[in-house]
C-alpha cells in the first residue's frame, strides 16, 4: 500500500496523511501534528519496523477509513478480529510521543510506562525488547531526519 505523508502550512491545523491500497482504492485524512512528526508517522514507524500486520496502518490496508479509526475507542469493533495490536500500538505511539518532549528513559522504565498505557486500554502490553525499541527510536530518527526540510506542500512516500 502506498502511504503518503503531506506537510501543510505551519498555520493549518494538521499534515494530511494518503493511502492506496493495491485495489486502487483510497482513503485519506488529517493527522494532528505531535512536535517532530505527525502523529500518523509514529503508527507508521512502529508498525513497519516492528512487522505489526494488524494495527493502525494494517486496519487501512485492510479496507478501513483513515477517519474512522482516528475515531475508534477501545472495545468498537475493528475490521481485523486481532484489535489488541491496534490498542497495543496506540499505547506504544503515546509512549514514544511522551519521549520526545520528557526525554527517553531506559527501558525498563519505558517498558513500565508502556504496560500502564496498555491497562488503560484493557490490552496485554507488546512484548517489545530494548533492541526493539532501539531499532524504532532509530527509525523514527532517520523518518524525522527525512521529513523536517519538507516545505509545505511536500511529502514522504513510503510502503506498508
Amino acid at each position: 500500500m502506498l502511504v503518503r505523508f503531506t506537510k501543510n502550512t505551519p498555520s493549518a491545523p494538521a499534515d494530511t496523511l494518503f493511502c492506496e491500497r493495491p485495489d486502487g482504492s483510497k482513503t485519506q485524512g488529517a493527522i494532528p501534528r505531535q512536535g517532530i512528526l505527525p502523529h500518523d508517522a509514529f503508527h507508521f514507524v512502529v508498525e513497519t519496523t516492528l512487522g505489526w500486520r494488524d494495527a493502525f496502518f494494517g486496519q487501512i490496508a485492510a479496507g478501513a477509513s483513515h477517519d474512522s479509526l482516528r475515531s475508534l475507542r477501545p472495545g468498537e469493533k475493528l475490521l481485523l478480529p486481532k484489535n489488541s495490536q491496534v490498542l497495543a500500538a496506540a499505547a506504544l505511539v503515546e509512549c514514544l510521543e511522551a519521549t520526545q518532549w520528557a526525554g527517553a528513559p531506559d527501558p525498563a522504565v519505558f517498558a513500565k510506562t508502556l504496560a500502564a498505557a496498555c491497562r488503560r486500554r484493557r490490552v496485554p502490553p507488546p512484548d517489545i525488547s530494548a533492541e526493539d525499541l532501539a531499532r524504532v527510536r532509530l527509525a523514527l530518527r532517520e523518518f524525522g531526519a527525512a521529513w523536517r526540510p519538507l516545505t509545505p506542500g511536500q511529502s514522504l512516500e513510503r510502503t506498508f
